[in-house]
C-alpha cells in the first residue's frame, strides 16, 4: 500500500505540475482522495508530495511557469499531514508575497493555527504577513503578543510586538521586519524570501 501511494501520488503531480494552462481543482487529486489512498503512510506520502511542492516553486523561482498549482500541492501535504507546521508557513508566504493572495495566505495559516494550537510560528506568520502587507498594526501586534506566550517562542517575538507598536513610517517597520525576520530563521527557503524582499525595499527607497 505504501509503494502504491507513493508512486500514485508521485505520478499525478509529475503529470500536472508541467501544464500550467490546467486549472489545479480540476486536474489535482484532492487531499481526501490521496488520504484514503494512503492509509497508514499518510506522513510518508505527505513528504513526498512536500519535496514536489519546493521542486515546483523552484522551478517558479527560475521562470519555468506559475504558482496555479502551488496551494493545490499544499492543501495536499497539510491534508495528509496537519500537523506540519512548516507548510503552512512557507506556503502562506508564498501565496501571499509571490502570489499576491495576502487573505488565502492567512487562512492557510489560520487553518494551521486551528490544527496546531501550540504552534508559536504560526499565530507569528499571520502577525509578520499582516504588517509587512500595510495591514492593521494593533492586529499584527495581537497576534505577536499571541506567539510570544506559545511554548517555545524565542525572545525575538515579543520585540516584534514592540516595534509594531511604534510610531515607525511602513517602509522602515517592514524593512526591519524582514531583517528581523532574516536574523531569526535558519531555515534556507525562508532566508532566500527574507533576502529577496529586503532587496525589494530597498529598490523602492526614495533617493
Amino acid at each position: 500500500t505504501m509503494v502504491v501511494g507513493l508512486v500514485l501520488s508521485t505520478i499525478w503531480v509529475q503529470k500536472f505540475r508541467d501544464r500550467p494552462y490546467l486549472h489545479e481543482k480540476l486536474y489535482l487529486p484532492s487531499g481526501k482522495f490521496v488520504k484514503e489512498l494512503s492509509l497508514s503512510y499518510r506522513e510518508v506520502v505527505a513528504d513526498v508530495l512536500w519535496m514536489q511542492a519546493i521542486q515546483y516553486y523552484g522551478d517558479f523561482r527560475k521562470g519555468n511557469h506559475d504558482l496555479r498549482y502551488f496551494r493545490g500541492l499544499i492543501d495536499l501535504v497539510t491534508t495528509l499531514d496537519p500537523h506540519f507546521s512548516f507548510a503552512y508557513q512557507f506556503g502562506a508566504l508564498v501565496i501571499s508575497e509571490d502570489a499576491g493572495a495576502l487573505e488565502e495566505g492567512m487562512d492557510l495559516l489560520k487553518l494551521g493555527m486551528a490544527r496546531n494550537p501550540q504552534s508559536w510560528q504560526l499565530p507569528f506568520e499571520v502577525g509578520f504577513l499582516n504588517y509587512v502587507n500595510g495591514g492593521d498594526r494593533q492586529v499584527a501586534a495581537r497576534y505577536f503578543e499571541l506567539a510570544s506566550k506559545m511554548p517555545g517562542a524565542p525572545e525575538s517575538t515579543e520585540r516584534f510586538a514592540a516595534f509594531v507598536y511604534s510610531k515607525a513610517g511602513n517602509r522602515e517597520s517592514s524593512m526591519r521586519l524582514w531583517e528581523e525576520y532574516l536574523e531569526h530563521t535558519d531555515n534556507p527557503h525562508l532566508k532566500e524570501l527574507a533576502e529577496r524582499y529586503i532587496e525589494k525595499l530597498k529598490r523602492s527607497e526614495p533617493q
